[in-house]
C-alpha cells in the first residue's frame, strides 16, 4: 500500500509530516498485518513465522461465509500454484517429510466471520485463517516449526508462499464474482 505525506503545522509553530495510507482498490490484494481474532490466538503452540493478506473487497459486494471463501480459496488453485504443489510433492520425498494430502485444507475451528485449517505433521504444524471483514478478505498463515528438515521446508516455502497466498485469493475473488 502506498502512502501521502502531508505537512501539518503544531501548534508551536513547527511542521511535521501525516502519513495517510493511500486507499486500496478493490480486487487488489496486498500483504496486511495479522489479524489478532480468537481463533489465530489458540490456534497452535508457537509461531515461528506468519503472514497475512487482504483482498479489498468492492462496496456492493455480495456477503460471503469464510467457508464459502475457504473453498474458492484452496479448492482449485491457479495452474501455477498447481505446479509448485507438484513440484513440492517430489522434493519431500526426497528429504523424507510427509507428503500433502487433501487433510492439509481441513477444517479446525469455525467462528461466523473466520474459518480456521491446517494439519499437524512431523516436520510442522500450520494454520491458515479466512476472516471476512465488511470491506475485505483476509487470509492468515502461522506456523510452528517442529524439527531441522521443518526449518529447511519452511526456509524455501516462506520464498514462494507470497507468491501462492495472492495467487490463490485473487483467483477465488474472480471465481465468486463470475458466480454472483
Amino acid at each position: 500500500m502506498s502512502a501521502h505525506s502531508h505537512p501539518v503545522r503544531s501548534h508551536a509553530g513547527r511542521q511535521h509530516h501525516l502519513t495517510v495510507p493511500a486507499p486500496v482498490r478493490p480486487g487488489r490484494v496486498t500483504a496486511v498485518s495479522m489479524p489478532r481474532t480468537r481463533l489465530l490466538a489458540c490456534a497452535l503452540p508457537r509461531v515461528d513465522w506468519s503472514d497475512a493478506y487482504a483482498l479489498a473487497l468492492p462496496r456492493r459486494a455480495p456477503e460471503r461465509p469464510p467457508e464459502e471463501w475457504a473453498e474458492a480459496i484452496f479448492r482449485a488453485p491457479p495452474p501455477a500454484v498447481r505446479v509448485l504443489f507438484t513440484a513440492r510433492e517430489v522434493l519431500v520425498r526426497l528429504v523424507g517429510i510427509e507428503r500433502g494430502t487433501p487433510r492439509a485444507f481441513d477444517l479446525v475451528a469455525w467462528s461466523p466471520n473466520e474459518v480456521l485449517l491446517g494439519i499437524d505433521q512431523r516436520h510442522l504444524g500450520f494454520r491458515a485463517s479466512v476472516l471476512v471483514e465488511p470491506d475485505r478478505v483476509v487470509v492468515s498463515t502461522i506456523v510452528e516449526v517442529r524439527n531441522r528438515r521443518g526449518r529447511a521446508y519452511s526456509a524455501l516455502v516462506r520464498r514462494v508462499h507470497p507468491f501462492v497466498v495472492r495467487s490463490t485469493l485473487a483467483r477465488a475473488a474472480r471465481k465468486l464474482e463470475a458466480t454472483s
